[in-house]
């Protein structure tokens, strides 16, 4: 039978959440003892006990909460007729006690996707790696996908098709950085065309290239399919330098500028209709 623990290292590796339920202490008759222990994935399947009853339920809740919002928190319930303290969650159960209950958030910050592990897609996952971000790489080319720096997993596939049975979580960044027009295309369109909901799509290249592509995309899909929002292109800050550093260090700075809701910085993308 799986562990739970053995359960968790699985979902590190494979860029999952969770949330890591553990009762830290209780007074009076409550179930579940200090050190019980829970883990709720997205699907509300728990591994593991906190004792049972109205409280699992609702810490089974409460860890769905803290997937959704991906910060971890400390909350104290009162089990008794009556309710308790106004700083505790009430629950209707008459064991006269109360249990406080800590939820750890298990994960990443975000998922970054990068297709095409060239010499900038390589510089980008060398720069993303102290970050806490959970990196993919797809690259149709076994020899570059081998022995690759810095990203928690590569897949050797077509990009952006390759993905097409994955679960891509909601708000991921996209990076298109593929060895050619054609391959950069077909990652767009894949992407822009998808449920994904991405937050951020970012693709290589110059402002012709640009005009180029998304004209070809709105007479594929159409505009209305498209989300201007998300699309940055050309990618990154107009930092200057030509280098595949340079260049990863602008992509990475626009990237932390979106995560943190920072404004003001010359980005290199095009005006959109709807921007």
């Amino acid at each position: 039978m799986e562990t739970l623990f053995e359960r968790i290292a699985q979902i590190e590796a494979q860029g999952q959440e969770a949330v890591l339920v553990t009762v830290v202490e209780r007074e009076g008759s409550v179930p579940g003892a200090p050190g019980a222990k829970m883990l709720v994935t997205a699907d509300g399947r728990p591994v593991g006990t906190v004792g049972g009853g109205e409280l699992e339920q609702q810490a089974i809740a409460k860890a769905l909460e803290v997937l959704q919002q991906r910060k971890s928190t400390l909350v104290r319930y009162a089990l008794m007729e009556g309710g308790g303290a106004s700083t505790d969650e009430r629950l209707d159960a008459a064991c006269g006690g109360r249990a406080t209950v800590f939820f750890d958030y298990i994960g990443y910050a975000g998922h970054v996707f990068i297709l095409g592990g060239g010499h900038v897609g390589q510089a980008i996952a060398r720069h993303l790696q102290p970050l806490g971000l959970h990196v993919t790489v797809v690259d149709h080319r076994p020899e570059v996908a081998e022995g690759f720096q810095g990203a928690n997993r590569v897949i050797v596939g077509n990009y952006a098709a390759a993905l097409a049975d994955e679960s891509v979580p909601e708000g991921s960044y996209f990076l298109i950085t593929t060895p050619s027009h054609a391959f950069d295309y077909e990652s767009l369109r894949d992407i822009m065309a998808s449920n994904w909901k991405p937050r951020y799509v970012g693709m290589l290249g110059s402002r012709p290239k640009a005009e180029s592509m998304t004209a070809r995309l709105v007479e594929e899909l159409g505009a209305e399919r498209i989300n201007w929002s998300v699309l940055y292109c050309p990618v990154g800050l107009d930092i200057g330098g030509p280098s595949p550093d340079e260049i990863a260090i602008s992509i990475i700075s626009e990237i932390q500028a979106l995560r943190y809701g920072k404004k003001g910085h010359k980005h290199m993308r095009l005006a959109w209709p709807q921007q």
